[in-house]
């Protein structure tokens, strides 16, 4: 069954570029990347494990210290879009 799944994630994507367009593709540059993955490296050290971890595995568990880490990492996320937005980078 594991290549439906890998099948599918090509053929999504096309079906959805046919229906909506073909997105229009921004990356940023290698220096912001290479700080992005840095601060996430730093953030998975210092919170004992992954956001995905933390947030799937640590919440289904009712771990209190995965609840405390998810309520963190959705927080700034949701102040760095707010933020962004009101300065106009979005």
């Amino acid at each position: 069954m594991a290549w439906a799944f890998i099948l599918g994630l090509p053929l999504g994507a096309l079906a959805l570029s046919a229906v909506f367009g073909a997105p229009v593709l921004r990356f940023p540059s290698a220096g912001a990347l290479l700080v992005a993955g840095l601060v996430v490296g730093f953030g998975t050290r210092l919170g004992s494990g992954c956001t995905s971890g933390h947030g799937v595995c640590g919440m289904s568990r009712l771990s209190l210290r995965s609840l405390a880490a998810t309520f963190c990492f959705m927080g700034s996320g949701i102040v760095t879009v707010a933020v962004m937005r009101l300065v106009g980078l979005s």
